[in-house]
């Protein structure tokens, strides 16, 4: 949304700007989350945006409400109430040189604080809660903004990570920045037959049109290990094509799908005040002009399995959210899906303990020879590489391959 928004900024339309504006429901929901939150010192300016210097925290929510125009993609037609079923924290440095996306799997158990309800009324807190309830605690089941607020303070209490602003972007409006891009080219790895994500793909590289795209995004049962966990890696890889194509000349030197995009994008979303603000997004957007894709770093939380569940890893989880609390960069070995990610990480230190160990011949004579040399896998970063049927040549997918 930053670079759409931007390229109608500099060229001066007007009347782009008040369409975009009025588009973006925003919403004050600094009363909903209290006092008792994290605190955060002062970054030195470095950055030319309404925000200059600050690192920014943002919370990014795909709610599945079944409101409105999205109430004919429930599948089941039994859904009520809202979720947020994929939902980003994203960490904008101060120095604008890239950005830090970690995946909070929804069906992570956590401490959902009380939460102020549309009606005034308060929830009572709930202990060992699924993660993507917090936001249909927090809305009764009507209010985006509520949902928006409760989601906050659980990711704070969970996270220690004080969130600057949020962006909820509903069904319809993800089917319409696709369609605006004239689809996505994603390759699909298997065959995909779902009634509840009322999606049918074959095998291979294709261009999705937005309700496949979003179907791809929400399907689970009966794909890869019908986890979220799996799911969250179709999305990181369907997310990242969205950004890159974005982001290529066939969209930025053509005025009018910019405008179809920039529309798109801004009609179906609820932001906080000031992140829903277009002078603050084309601030934000100009300074991170520079950004290139090899930048952006996509995290999954790392946990450790709880029946059919997921709790936060007590090390690794509690890294990426020191590394986010301190501004610092996250560990490149935590980028990836977690229990593959806490795996490695436990193989690789087990390995380097085993090393770091004197043998008895060594300690006994203080003039041998260590038996096991250090190699530079027990020092360096170890790389976690994708498997080949991840990243073989045969499963790059463009738009020329798809249409091939």
């Amino acid at each position: 949304m930053l670079t759409f928004l931007l390229a109608f900024a500099t060229s001066g339309g007007a009347l782009a700007y008040n369409r975009f504006q009025s588009n973006i429901d925003t919403h004050d929901i600094g009363d909903l989350l209290g006092t008792d939150r994290p605190t955060v010192s002062e970054d030195v300016e470095t950055a030319d945006d309404a925000h200059a210097g600050q690192t920014l925290n943002l919370l990014f929510m795909g709610t599945d409400s079944r409101e409105g125009d999205n109430a004919e993609l429930d599948g089941s037609g039994t859904t009520t109430g809202m979720r947020a079923d994929t939902t980003l924290l994203v960490q904008v440095p101060a120095d604008r040189k890239g950005l830090t996306v970690v995946s909070i799997p929804r069906d992570t158990l956590v401490d959902i604080p009380a939460c102020t309800r549309p009606d005034g009324t308060e929830s009572s807190p709930q202990s060992q809660a699924m993660f993507n309830s917090a936001f249909n605690t927090g809305s009764g089941g009507t209010s985006v903004a509520h949902g928006a607020a409760c989601t906050i303070k659980t990711v704070e209490a969970l996270t220690g990570v004080l969130i600057d602003d949020f962006v909820v972007v509903d069904f319809a409006g993800f089917i319409g920045l696709i369609d605006a891009l004239d689809g996505i080219p994603m390759y699909v790895e298997e065959d995909i037959t779902s009634k509840e994500a009322q999606l049918e793909l074959t095998a291979g590289c294709q261009i999705l049109n937005g309700e496949d795209a979003l179907g791809f995004a929400r399907v689970r049962k009966g794909v890869s290990d019908g986890s979220d966990i799996a799911r969250i890696g179709r999305q990181q890889d369907l997310l990242m094509a969205v950004i890159e194509d974005a982001l290529s000349s066939r969209v930025l030197t053509n005025p009018a799908m910019l405008y179809e995009v920039a529309d798109a994008a801004t009609q179906t979303i609820t932001t906080g005040r000031d992140i829903g603000n277009l002078t603050t997004i084309v601030g934000l957007a100009y300074s991170m002009r520079n950004v290139d894709l090899d930048q952006i770093q996509f995290i999954t939380m790392p946990f450790d399995w709880a029946g059919d569940r997921v709790v936060p890893s007590p090390l690794y989880a509690e890294d990426v959210w020191q590394a986010l609390r301190t501004r610092q960069p996250v560990d490149p070995r935590l980028s990836g899906v977690g229990w593959e990610i806490t795996e490695q990480l436990a193989k690789d230190e087990a390995a380097e303990q085993a090393t770091d160990e004197p043998t008895d011949d060594a300690t006994d004579d203080p003039t041998s020879e260590p038996t096991t040399a250090p190699t530079d896998n027990a020092t360096d970063i170890p790389t976690i590489a994708p498997t080949d049927e991840a990243t073989g040549d045969e499963n790059v997918c463009t738009r020329e391959t798809a249409r091939s």
